[in-house]
């Protein structure tokens, strides 16, 4: 999620629940950010709803958390991107952020394939989290991924993500994906290239998952992440709080939402278990263990550390619509946020990765 849940209470009575969905769809990341979300959010609903309405339920999920998650899930992942309000989906925002990535204006998947995988092809690759199949579809439209298969909680992502596949042409000995719960991941089989991004952080069992992935890893082959690595459950710093704050204070209420001040504040952490008991359940320990694991081999770091929580408190409807002052606002806040990143008053709270197994023998300090 993209904001703290600390405004929901005062938007479910002041906008009412419809507005407080589309807001909280509008504030998570794809990515695995299912468990605990549709429970609130049918309360939500039924806070308004008339009493004579009846809240359908699909036959066998009453009670199913599980299923509900999966169904909600399947359905947003095109609505994310369309959404002004996340932060990657400002153009700007996007190629500040790749370039941090690989130096290069455009997405960091195509730069992999053909850029530091120039002279290389895979066999086999397994993404963990696949959601809709975004990513798995450019690896296979590369040429350069013989099988594709990946893995995601939610049932109506994984339709979605064979049914890009179908629509492109792919035979079924090319692809594969499957529902599952990446905390007991069993993997069959071995894969020259495995993707995590965004799946990490929402991860309880860290150690089961990155054994796995190693143990499926071939000896030459590549583990790529792209992770929150931030504070747990969003318990940002108090230095991060005190930035954002100044920031806010400087920008003219104009271009912050709904045209007023507004303050940037931790959320509790039992709000945090309320809205996904999954996010950022131990993201701070996502980039240690990933270490202890595999040996890197490309490391980069994208900050996100002040625009990922400011920027949904902007006036985000003015993104991508060319409009100068809004995006030197936001030029500004990124050049801010990269000087104390590079200055180390700030630390970044994403990173890129490529990495692969260490070499037979070789031991990790637990």
């Amino acid at each position: 999620m993209e904001r703290s849940i600390w405004l929901v209470r005062y938007e479910r009575v002041m906008l009412g629940a419809d507005v407080v969905e589309q807001r909280l769809r509008n504030l998570l990341l794809p990515g695995v950010r299912r468990l605990g979300l549709l429970p609130i959010l049918k309360k939500l609903r039924a806070s308004i709803r008339p009493r004579h309405e009846s809240v359908p339920v699909a036959p066998g999920q009453d009670g199913d958390d599980e299923h509900r998650v999966s169904d909600y899930w399947g359905q947003q992942f095109q609505a994310m991107r369309a959404d002004n309000s996340y932060w990657l989906n400002n153009k700007l925002v996007e190629e500040s952020t790749y370039r941090l990535m690989t130096d290069a204006p455009t997405h960091w998947l195509g730069w992999l394939l053909h850029e530091y995988f120039a002279q290389r092809t895979f066999e086999r690759s397994l993404s963990v989290c696949c959601g809709d199949g975004a990513h798995e579809i450019q690896l296979y439209a590369s040429g350069k991924v013989r099988y594709v298969s990946g893995v995601d909680i939610s049932a109506g992502a994984i339709a979605q993500a064979r049914a890009r596949f179908e629509s492109a042409g792919a035979t079924q000995d090319q692809y594969r994906f499957e529902v599952g719960d990446v905390n007991n991941l069993t993997v069959d089989g071995t894969f020259d290239l495995i993707l995590s991004t965004g799946a990490l952080h929402h991860t309880t069992n860290l150690e089961r998952l990155l054994s796995a992935v190693q143990g499926a890893l071939t000896p030459d082959g590549y583990f790529v992440v792209v992770e929150f690595i931030g504070p747990d459950r969003f318990q940002w710093t108090d230095r991060q709080i005190e930035i954002a704050n100044q920031v806010l204070r400087a920008i003219d209420p104009a271009y912050l939402r709904d045209g007023r001040n507004t303050r940037f504040e931790r959320p509790t952490v039992e709000s945090m278990l309320a809205c996904d008991p999954s996010e950022a359940v131990r993201s701070s320990e996502v980039y240690p263990l990933v270490k202890r694991h595999f040996d890197v081999r490309y490391e980069r770091w994208y900050n996100g550390t002040l625009l990922h929580q400011l920027h949904p408190l902007l006036r985000t409807e003015w993104a991508n619509q060319g409009k100068r002052d809004f995006d030197s606002i936001v030029r500004l806040i990124l050049l801010l946020e990269d000087l104390l990143v590079k200055g180390s008053l700030l630390p970044s709270d994403f990173v890129f990765l490529i990495c692969q197994k260490p070499a037979s023998g070789t031991r990790r300090p637990a």
